[in-house]
């Protein structure tokens, strides 16, 4: 019966099919931000987080921190944590439940898993580099390869397990560098 609606026309069908069929490349997409274009565009649901980046780093600077990571964690490592304590969410805009922020005086970044990839592009704004590896040892390296020698790194020391951070932490605290819980 179908075919009987679209007669004569296969080439309608064709036509409707590759134009619904296809998508648009990430760089066309209308629901994702794109930082690379002048001015950037960044869909309705991304979040300006500019006056969040602006306070932490005013912090950083008068405790003399060069980095500072935030994590998706809360102070008992709960797997559902409460509006009061997504920190992560309020400094980049990210809700999605896995992800590590860090934030330097000249950059910030966050990296999360494959999930969550186009969900960060929706909801975070231009001021956030998106880093799609997963685990600790891509933060620190690039942590290593970010804050100069001498450099400080600030962590709350509640939202990390042990087994979570202290590895890396000991890649970073050398004596050139020094990891600081504030």
């Amino acid at each position: 019966m179908a075919l009987a609606h679209w007669g004569g026309h296969p080439w309608l069908v064709l036509l409707c099919a590759c134009a619904w069929g296809h998508p648009k490349s990430l760089d066309q997409r209308e629901d994702v931000r794109n930082c690379s274009v002048s001015p950037p565009y960044l869909p309705v649901t991304a979040v300006n987080t500019t006056a969040q980046l602006t306070a932490l780093r005013q912090q950083m600077y008068t405790q003399n921190l060069s980095a500072y990571i935030v994590p998706d964690t809360d102070a008992h490592m709960s797997e559902y944590i409460g509006e009061y304590d997504q920190r992560r969410a309020w400094i980049t805009g990210f809700t999605g439940s896995a992800g590590v922020a860090v934030v330097t005086m000249g950059k910030a970044s966050l990296w999360t898993d494959s999930r969550y990839w186009t969900q960060a592009e929706r909801q975070m704004d231009c001021n956030w580099e998106l880093h799609k590896e997963v685990g600790t040892t891509p933060v620190v390296t690039w942590l290593l390869t970010e804050i100069p020698v001498g450099a400080r790194v600030g962590v709350d020391p509640f939202l990390f397990s042990i087994s979570m951070f202290f590895p890396q932490f000991l890649c970073v605290s050398t004596p050139a560098r020094e990891t600081r819980p504030r």
